[in-house]
């Protein structure tokens, strides 16, 4: 029997309590209007604050290059729409007190002093709340309830706000977006035939690897350029890596390059612990193409952690080269050969980049001539019209097709026309400053790093021409230092 009291005892404490407690809060409303909305008025300046904050967060991101997170953006704008819509009735508020304290005015100005304040002292007994005039206890009720609501609201978007451990994170960079295209591209006929190839080959799963060869300056990177775009849309690849070899290549640099463009970091010493981690990432790819240019000599794609047909299927090799015999050396299954442009090709290509100039009556024949010494690679053909592209007079154009002779030097590979551009370039260079930095980036190899250039031509500023060619001078000397400590005596 004690039992059943206690028991009975407990579910009425139970109903009182739950009773009690919503009645009670109910009451609140009717009674404590002022703390409610004093409650409110807190947390909205709390909310404004930590939007400010937020906000302030959000805009670094923004300059970092970085990407909002969608909870954060969703948190802001829910935020922004609740101040508004607290100042907005805030604004309506103050718009009643003000018609109301006019109103009060005009009735003071009417009446006595003591009739007056008799008046004021009803009127705030029976309708003033906090923010407002309330003409009942329905409208003084519903108005706290409504405060306590707005209040509580804010509670939940502080808490939301204080969940978010970052507001934003750095987007994966896909290695194709590293790929820069060549704008002066154009499927010329001659180039047609090796481009249907390699995308054929890509397609074969009997090919694995591909080769390109041709001498310098024929347009090789342009077309892998080119390729490589093709691939990741037409032949569905996942992923698409190009990397350039240098003359002297550095295999644990290589295998940097091609991590940090599959988003990885790789931080360790070994190469074959950076070969196997690098393999581990690439074989997570379903289709991916890693693409090798401007490959000098034979370099064991193994140890640089590429996979083999063998370890995986969808992973394709191009490796473009001045030689076949380094494509062979490779293990190419289909090596093809890039020729120099026809004669109208070559003048199509002169003509995009060097008009209108080009185009002028009293021009149009020297530089047809100009376009000829060019030989039909692509390589000298941009860089004379590039140089050329700003001269109006036509004794400029005849000087430049005078410069223009065929010259003697072949420096492994570079034939003797593109020489010849690229030294008319140089002299063509408007300023001394200019040809100091164009002897620094010849001699820093493919995809100079700009923040190395800008050392070495630190010292070229607001100084005395002996000096610059000094400071040109030892740093052509110590890199050239560097390269023979670094490949030895075969160099």
């Amino acid at each position: 029997m004690d039992c059943l009291f206690a028991f009975v005892g407990s579910l009425a404490g139970k109903a009182v309590e739950y009773a009690v407690e919503p009645t009670a809060r109910q009451l609140s409303y009717l009674v404590k209007p002022r703390s409610k909305f004093q409650n409110l008025r807190g947390k909205v300046k709390d909310l404004k604050e930590a939007r400010q904050r937020m906000q302030q967060s959000v805009e670094e991101a923004n300059r970092k290059g970085e990407v909002i997170f969608d909870d954060v953006q969703s948190w802001l704008e829910a935020v922004n729409e609740k101040i508004s819509k607290l100042d907005s009735t805030q604004t309506e508020a103050n718009e009643k007190i003000s018609k109301l304290e006019a109103t009060q005015t005009k009735a003071n100005e009417k009446i006595s002093e003591d009739a007056a304040t008799q008046l004021q002292k009803d009127e705030e007994n029976a309708t003033k709340c906090f923010v407002g005039f309330c003409p009942n206890f329905k409208s003084r009720y519903q108005l706290s309830r409504k405060a306590d609501k707005e209040a509580s609201d804010i509670t939940q978007l502080l808490a939301k706000k204080e969940a978010f451990k970052e507001v934003s994170y750095r987007p994966a960079i896909e290695a194709i977006d590293t790929i820069r295209p060549d704008e002066l591209y154009e499927a010329f006929e001659s180039r047609s035939g090796a481009f249907d190839e390699v995308m054929t080959a890509l397609e074969d799963d009997r090919v694995s690897i591909i080769g390109v060869y041709g001498m310098g300056g024929v347009g090789k990177t342009t077309l892998v350029k080119e390729v490589a775009g093709r691939a990741k849309v037409k032949l569905s690849f996942d992923e698409v890596v190009l990397v350039t070899i240098k003359q002297e290549p550095n295999e644990m640099n290589i295998q940097k390059e091609i991590a940090e463009k599959l988003g990885m970091t790789i931080s360790e010493k070994n190469i074959d612990k950076r070969a196997a981690r690098l393999r581990a990432r690439l074989e997570k790819v379903n289709r991916v193409l890693v693409i090798l240019d401007d490959i000098w000599d034979f370099l064991d794609i193994r140890e640089l952690g590429i996979p083999s047909a063998v370890q995986h299927k969808g992973c394709k090799i191009l490796i473009t080269s001045r030689k076949l015999v380094v494509l062979k050396l490779m293990g190419s299954q289909k090596s093809l050969p890039i020729d120099v442009l026809k004669e109208d090709e070559a003048w199509n290509l002169f003509m995009n980049v060097a008009a209108p100039i080009a185009e002028r009556s009293d021009v149009q024949s020297t530089a047809m001539k100009v376009a000829q010494k060019c030989a039909g690679l692509p390589l000298a053909i941009t860089t004379v019209a590039k140089a050329l592209k700003h001269k109006e007079n036509l004794y400029e154009w005849e000087d430049a097709l005078e410069r223009l002779k065929p010259s003697e030097i072949n420096y492994r590979g570079i034939s003797g026309a593109v020489y010849s551009a690229l030294e008319m370039s140089y002299t063509y260079l408007e300023s001394e400053e200019h040809k100091y930095t164009f002897l620094l980036c010849s001699i820093m190899g493919h995809d100079a790093v700009i923040e190395d250039l800008l050392k070495y031509c630190r010292g070229l500023s607001n100084d005395s021409s002996n000096k610059k060619k000094y400071i040109v001078a030892a740093c052509v000397y110590f890199m050239a230092l560097t390269r023979w400590k670094k490949c030895g005596t075969e160099c």
